[in-house]
This record gives C-alpha cells, sequence and structure tokens, in this order.
C-alpha cells in the first residue's frame, strides 16, 4: 500500500512523462493531436466501405456492423498499445531507472495512460458514427440513450487493468526480453478470442461460447458493445465481474513487480 501511496504522490510527474511522451510521437507533424481524430475517422471510413458495400450480408443484431465493430476496436486498440508500450518501458527509459530516488512504477502507468489519452480522443469520432447508426443514416439501427453515462465507468475499469497487467508485463519483460515478442502474438490470438468481430450470442455451438466465455476479456467487451451499440445497461452481474477482474489483475501485476524492483537498475 505504501508503494501504491507513492505513486499517486508523483502523480504530477506522472502527468509530465505523459505530457511528454504526447508530444514526442506528434514532433514534426503537421497535423499534430488531429491524428487522434483522423486515424479513426479513416478506419471508420474504410470498414463502412468496407462491411456496408463489398460484405453487407451481416447478422441484424450487428448492424450497421461497421460501427459495431468500431465500439470493439477503439477500447481494443487502446488496450493493444498500452500493454505493448508498458512491456517495454524499463527497457526504453531505463536511464531513470538508474537514479535512485525515481519511482519504477511511474513507466508502465505513464504507458498506459498516454495511449488512453489517444483513445479518448478518439471517442468523439465513435459517438459521431453512433449518431449515424442511430438515425439510419448507415443502416441498420443502433440505440442511443443513458447508457452512454456507463462510458466513464468502463474507462476506469478498463485503465486499471491495463496498469494490473501492464505492471506485470513491465516486470516480466526487463528479465525475459523474447516477451516483448511473445506479446504481439499473444494479442493476435486475444482479439480473435475476444468478441470484438461477433458477440457470443452469435456463436451456433455451446461448446465454443463456453469456451470463449472464458476469457477474462470477454465481459469488458460485452459491456462496451452493450453501453456503445445497444444502448443497454450493464448488468450487476457484469459489472461485479469486470470489477473483480480488473481488480485482481491489478493486485497481482503489482505485487509481481514490486517484488522485483531492486533487480530493476541492473537488467536495464
Amino acid at each position: 500500500m505504501e508503494r501504491l501511496r507513492d505513486l499517486y504522490r508523483h502523480r504530477a510527474l506522472v502527468g509530465v512523462l505523459v505530457s511528454r511522451e504526447l508530444k514526442a510521437r506528434y514532433r514534426g507533424s503537421v497535423l499534430g493531436f488531429f491524428w487522434s481524430l483522423l486515424n479513426p475517422l479513416l478506419m471508420l471510413a474504410v470498414y463502412t466501405l468496407v462491411f456496408q458495400l463489398l460484405l453487407p450480408n451481416r447478422a441484424a443484431t450487428t448492424s450497421p456492423y461497421a460501427v459495431f465493430l468500431f465500439c470493439g476496436l477503439l477500447p481494443w486498440s487502446w488496450l493493444s498499445a498500452a500493454l505493448t508500450d508498458a512491456a517495454a518501458s524499463l527497457l526504453t527509459h531505463g536511464a531513470l531507472l538508474r537514479k535512485i530516488v525515481f519511482p519504477a512504477e511511474v513507466l508502465p502507468a505513464v504507458a498506459v495512460l498516454a495511449q488512453g489519452v489517444h483513445f479518448l480522443l478518439a471517442l468523439p469520432v465513435l459517438l459521431g458514427a453512433l449518431v449515424l447508426g442511430a438515425t439510419g443514416v448507415l443502416g441498420g439501427s443502433v440505440t442511443l440513450g443513458l447508457p452512454l453515462l456507463q462510458v466513464p465507468l468502463l474507462v476506469v475499469v478498463e485503465a486499471v487493468l491495463l496498469l494490473g497487467v501492464g505492471f506485470f508485463l513491465a516486470g516480466l519483460t526487463i528479465h525475459f526480453r523474447d516477451v516483448k515478442d511473445l506479446l504481439q502474438t499473444l494479442l493476435a490470438i486475444g482479439f480473435f478470442a475476444t468478441p470484438i468481430l461477433y458477440t457470443l450470442g452469435e456463436m451456433k455451438s455451446a461448446t465454443v461460447v463456453r469456451l470463449l466465455g472464458l476469457n477474462p476479456l470477454a465481459p469488458l467487451f460485452g459491456a462496451w458493445h452493450d453501453a456503445l451499440f445497444y444502448g443497454r445497461w450493464v448488468s450487476p452481474r457484469s459489472w461485479a465481474v469486470l470489477v473483480a477482474v480488473s481488480a485482481v489483475a491489478f493486485a497481482l501485476g503489482y505485487l509481481f513487480f514490486d517484488r522485483l524492483r531492486d533487480s530493476y537498475a541492473e537488467a536495464v
């Protein structure tokens, strides 16, 4: 707990490093932070072209499919980028770890939060897509309403989950450099094993549904689709599972990270 309080006390440092990370990413770019809007906008345009015009035959429950897909892809992009950056964060900023007073846990946190800012900047594009879907412009039907109020809670839940997994990966990667390469494969597998391209209700095999349901990310992305696309309130049971998974992931990830803390300066 003392270490966690240290992380909170260093929140100003986290803010400075997140700002520096964002500025470094767009340094020399003509559009700068507008890329955070332009990139998802281009993605949405491509998905709409492909799935509305070229591959229109989708289940009615996921129509318009481009918007359905976008509702899962944005939070997945945050997850994928945040875990990739967090895993490499201690190696990337090894010089800082040799400073005696520097708190190592700041680095994975910065990776997760910086990518979270990109996610938040892309939300207006997603909201615009939801409005178009709700008005029938894209075909199908999207339901907008008060369930959108769940989005900030989902952002917090996903952030806590990513911090926990990010701490674990950062501590593991600094000792086993192969983790970075393995992580890309695991993320690719996880993408297809998580209900982003589909819903579990579409699956015809009960065995497949049970297996996919074991994925701890399945409730999170089901909740994203419920809150954004279907306009449904996430059930209390699902919220309980989401909070429990995120809390356990954070606790175990941070304990693992803290246990290896004394070895980081020597390992970089």
